[in-house]
């Protein structure tokens, strides 16, 4: 990697407190870095100090699959907060939404613009883009991972060599790069998206499409669906109400899957690993050198 490449370094944090215990992972004493929880994190920014520049940690903060799990105006008031006195910028993570979600996000952007106008915001849905280029043009969309048409299947790996070089490439690519939605994406003032390195690697190019983006470690997002069996909870299925999910199993449970091979269709040794309603794939190891375009990298603590 080229000595003057600048990398920006982004912190996915599931909650305020989350926030606050990042600062000791920037400080510089190698004390306060072992005695952090976020020591992993420390590494990843500074182990490759003589290939990178970097400007302040950038914090992600919000919910990228469920709209039951956004955070409250005053949750993200106080998350704002949080990350203004480390001096860090601020992207708010958003999911696909129904009716009840577009309102509740109308409020959150509503909080983002009085507060950090400058902030970015993640969209994985598109009445939620309309929404935030109508109403909000001060705050920066950016296209989310459920939206950038990625294959992410833990299976690829296993049929990728036997592939024709077009099929290939369906799969190490993501369709978001393609000219016709880039010219979308400028419409809509979109100049980032959001990536994950799949297991069978990453070969973006995005020179055409005048895009940036950020690649997401260690978790690859997979699928979701809208049937969540956190909301199981052994006995019947709680129903949704205005209010949202009333049990939120998604908080503490994580399942593990790991599905049988079938036939004309090879088993992955990697297992999805599902909260809530999304999938991922762990996938620790990102190359020495990450694809033009690239220029930040997000770190997950944890299953997002």
């Amino acid at each position: 990697m080229a000595r003057s490449r600048k990398i920006e370094f982004a912190y996915y944090a599931p909650s305020v407190a989350a926030i606050r215990r990042a600062a000791a992972a920037c400080r510089s004493d190698a004390a306060a870095a072992e005695e952090s929880e976020f020591n992993n994190l420390r590494i990843l920014r500074f182990a490759q100090n003589d290939n990178l520049s970097h400007g302040p940690l950038r914090i992600y903060f919000g919910a990228e699959f469920c709209q039951w799990r956004l955070p409250s105006p005053k949750t993200l008031s106080n998350a704002l907060a949080a990350a203004d006195k480390i001096g860090s910028p601020f992207t708010l993570l958003t999911p696909w939404v129904t009716d009840a979600g577009i309102k509740k996000l109308g409020k959150l952007f509503s909080v983002l613009r009085d507060e950090a106008p400058k902030s970015e915001v993640v969209i994985n849905d598109m009445g939620a883009l309309v929404l935030l280029c109508d109403e909000f043009p001060e705050l920066s969309p950016v296209l989310g991972r459920v939206l950038i048409r990625q294959r992410r299947c833990p299976r690829v790996p296993g049929i990728i060599n036997n592939l024709p070089p077009e099929g290939r490439e369906i799969y190490m690519r993501a369709g978001a790069e393609d000219p016709v939605s880039a010219k979308l994406l400028r419409r809509y003032k979109i100049r980032r998206m959001e990536l994950d390195y799949p297991l069978q690697g990453l070969e973006i190019d995005l020179r055409e499409t005048r895009l940036k983006a950020s690649v997401y470690t260690p978790y690859a997002f997979v699928t979701l669906t809208r049937y969540c069996p956190a909301s199981f909870d052994g006995r019947m299925w709680q129903a949704f109400s205005r209010s949202g999910c009333r049990l939120k199993g998604c908080n503490k449970n994580i399942l593990e899957l790991n599905g049988p091979a079938h036939p004309g269709r090879p088993a992955s040794d990697t297992p999805l690993l599902m909260r809530g309603n999304a999938q991922f794939v762990v996938n620790p190891c990102l190359p020495a050198m990450l694809p033009d375009g690239i220029d930040r990298i997000t770190y997950m603590e944890n299953v997002p």
